[in-house]
């Protein structure tokens, strides 16, 4: 659980990097930084909610009229201004309250996310796109580690339940369904926060194969080929995600060897985790192996990202990026091959990075003979038939 003092440190620390990069004044507005800055779970939907925060004095919120009573509970924060609705009538709304607080600055930090909507409003400001609120959430707390811990810990519980419901001809809705099982659990076992729990269950076929961001139909069924299971969570605020390539037919020798050939790509970049490697370098041990095996032009994406507030968050392990592994970072470790004609092959970790290495948080088990389904689940298969009934398929 993260306490009122995490808050208040962590708006003390974004003070300090405003008066390091020379700014008078810094203006927060993506939800996820609100939260790490306040801890008040809350939904902008249309309407825009702003932190402006100066280095030498209180931040001050400006909210909607009917969340400010809500927002007002912020432990760090000052004055709390709220504007009408939107769209507001002239005067009433959030531009005209904004360019007020900012009267008299000069020297304007914004966040890369600012929306085209409000840039618009700040562009006599000359506003400085600096990633503040980012840098500061690459590295984790203790209190933070824990919550991810937990996070991982349902991951692996969704990964257990995909491979559990599945077999020969199972349907796609069949695996979505499992993610509400995982949620009871996390309200019966957690301070349960509604907003800020998401939980996906999924698999992608063979079919989509070439395609790791498709999107699966519900009426899909897992045949032969190598399947992705994704166990994607986002409990209580932090995320954590285990992926694995499973089978529910014998995989044929060629699919044998890609998976080989995945599992030893993710040993080599496994190799290299651990304080003060720049995270290109990790891309290249695993991407740059799976190059030089002749599987270039199989590949499609980087090795990994961080976990955090957000599912897909620095550091980045990406041949183009520029950070460098900190003890208490969060990182993924996947890389994939994905082959036209066969399907993907990719298993996913959420790894700690340790004083002189890494703990791998997400457990379940990555080799073949664990992702190979038994078809015999005679049980299994009768809930199957209920579900698929249940919505008509």
């Amino acid at each position: 659980m993260i306490k009122t003092q995490d808050y208040l440190d962590r708006m003390k620390n974004l003070q300090a990097s405003i008066y390091q990069a020379d700014l008078e004044a810094f203006l927060v507005t993506s939800q996820d930084s609100i939260y790490y800055l306040t801890g008040v779970t809350y939904v902008p939907l249309e309407r825009p909610f702003f932190i402006l925060v100066r280095p030498d004095r209180a931040a001050e919120l400006l909210v909607p009229a009917l969340d400010r009573e809500h927002l007002a509970s912020a432990p760090n924060v000052g004055e709390v201004h709220n504007y009408w609705d939107y769209p507001s009538p002239p005067g009433e709304g959030w531009p005209e309250l904004l360019l007020d607080l900012l009267k008299g600055i000069s020297h304007l930090g914004i966040e890369p996310a600012l929306p085209q909507e409000i840039a618009c409003q700040l562009i006599n400001f000359a506003p400085r796109v600096v990633p503040l609120v980012e840098e500061l959430r690459l590295v984790k707390s203790e209190a933070e580690i824990e919550m991810l811990r937990q996070s991982a810990h349902y991951a692996d519980m969704g990964m257990q339940k995909i491979i559990a419901a599945s077999y020969t001809g199972v349907s796609e809705i069949e695996i979505f369904s499992q993610a509400r099982s995982v949620q009871m659990t996390v309200i019966k076992e957690t301070e349960f926060d509604a907003l800020n729990t998401s939980l996906m269950t999924a698999a992608w076929p063979a079919r989509l194969g070439t395609q790791p961001h498709g999107i699966p139909r519900i009426d899909d069924r897992l045949e032969s080929g190598p399947h992705i299971g994704l166990s994607f969570m986002r409990i209580n605020g932090y995320g954590a995600e285990c992926e694995r390539t499973f089978f529910v037919t014998t995989p044929t020798p060629q699919a044998k060897e890609m998976f080989a050939m995945m599992v030893e790509a993710r040993q080599r970049a496994y190799n290299l985790v651990r304080p003060g490697i720049p995270c290109s370098e990790i891309d290249q041990a695993a991407n740059g192996f799976l190059r030089q095996e002749g599987l270039g032009e199989y590949l499609l994406h980087r090795t990994g990202h961080g976990f955090g507030l957000s599912n897909h968050e620095g550091p980045w392990v990406a041949e183009g990026s520029q950070d460098v592994l900190v003890e208490n970072m969060l990182v993924s470790v996947e890389p994939g091959i994905y082959i036209p004609n066969l399907g993907g092959f990719r298993h996913s970790d959420t790894v700690l990075v340790t004083r002189d290495g890494y703990e791998c948080l997400t457990h379940y088990p990555t080799d073949l003979n664990s992702l190979t389904v038994s078809t015999g689940k005679l049980f299994t298969r009768i809930r199957g038939a209920l579900v698929r009934k249940a919505v008509g398929i």
